[in-house]
């Protein structure tokens, strides 16, 4: 694809930036919004699982930003630390909330996204509970894959992470009974501008995605 007019990378970053030190005294921020997909950013500020500080992957949140942007997916956002850790605690204030959100809603899809590191050979891990997060809408999911495959990415299943157990994607997927994805980008495509044009790749494919189930009017009843 060729890159829109007015992106630019230091926008898209400065953009993560401002929303942060925006809602810095909150623990998470739901953003409503638009239509039946619903997008979840946990790890955009540190977290502590296990006594363990672990890493932020901030521009999961810039890239949920900038698809918002042009979109008004609603999200939910982490956006400080108080020692938890909303992709694995059993007892967690965002994932209750955004249950609420999803049942209040008629939401249908979930993507919460996460950020792998950039020494992996995979660029895209979709992690899907071994199929059990996607029970509802398999087709979807296919049109995922091959809409990531066809630009050249490197695309694998569960590999490493597979959105089970006590992940969000699995907690809202037997909860609400909705389509859930732990959608893990690796990070050389979200953190050096050399790489603009693929990080571009990978959102026109979560356009696409986006548009794809809000048209489709089967998915709208």
């Amino acid at each position: 694809m060729k890159i829109e007019n007015g992106f630019n990378f230091k926008t898209f970053e400065r953009r993560r930036k401002k929303f942060l030190k925006a809602n810095k005294k909150k623990s998470f921020v739901i953003l409503g919004g638009e239509g039946k997909v619903m997008f979840s950013v946990p790890h955009a500020v540190k977290q502590v699982r296990l006594g363990k500080v672990k890493f932020a992957e901030p521009n999961t949140l810039a890239l949920a930003l900038e698809i918002r942007e042009k979109t008004n997916i609603p999200m939910i956002v982490k956006t400080a630390c108080f020692n938890d850790d909303a992709n694995f605690d059993l007892i967690c204030p965002y994932r209750e909330e955004l249950r609420k959100y999803i049942e209040g809603n008629g939401i249908k899809y979930l993507v919460d996204l996460h950020s792998l590191n950039a020494n992996r050979e995979q660029d895209i891990d979709l992690g899907v509970n071994f199929g059990l997060n996607i029970a509802p809408d398999e087709k979807m999911f296919d049109f995922l894959e091959k809409e990531f495959a066809k630009r050249g990415f490197k695309v694998v299943i569960d590999q490493p992470f597979n959105g089970g157990a006590r992940t969000i994607s699995s907690f809202i997927s037997r909860q609400c009974g909705i389509w859930t994805l732990q959608l893990e980008i690796n990070t050389r495509y979200l953190y050096f501008a050399d790489k603009v044009e693929r990080l571009q790749e990978i959102i026109s494919v979560l356009f696409r995605l986006i548009e794809k189930i809000n048209n489709d009017k089967s998915k709208n009843e």
